[in-house]
């Protein structure tokens, strides 16, 4: 693949966490990295909850990593471009069902990253809010 197709990752980067940065190092050894950062709203109504770290510092933490060329917005499961903007939708912890039906209206190819030698749940940014919460019951 040359390095000039537009990888689009979309994420919540809720506490971002190393297996963030890995998915995004290895979409960028594939092209140029756009970021499809979920709005507060739209992790609420995907997860049923508001994130720990606002839309606003997820959008700075990401913009100041070299790997990302531009992050956008996005305030649902669809992803906010038409058809032929992007080559691939890349994903590192696999594609909702929205996500999947996304990927096909647009006519790009999915890009479903795997980590060598890693469990992609021991990077989770629910694993580490639940490990928070354990440790603070142990604590009290």
């Amino acid at each position: 693949m040359p390095p000039f197709k537009i990888i689009y990752l979309p994420m919540t980067a809720d506490l971002f966490h190393i297996g963030h940065l890995r998915v995004i190092r290895q979409c960028r050894k594939l092209g140029v990295v756009v970021i499809g950062l979920l709005s507060d709203k739209a992790i609420k109504n995907y997860r049923g909850q508001y994130p720990i770290i606002p839309y606003w510092q997820r959008k700075e933490i990401l913009e100041a990593l070299p790997e990302v060329s531009m992050v956008v917005k996005q305030n649902s499961l669809a992803f906010p471009f038409k058809k032929g903007l992007i080559d691939y939708v890349a994903s590192g912890d696999g594609f909702e069902p929205e996500e999947l039906k996304s990927i096909k209206e647009l006519g790009c190819r999915k890009l479903d990253i795997k980590l060598k030698g890693e469990r992609r749940k021991r990077f989770s940014s629910t694993a580490i809010k639940n490990k928070i919460c354990l440790l603070c019951k142990k604590s009290s």
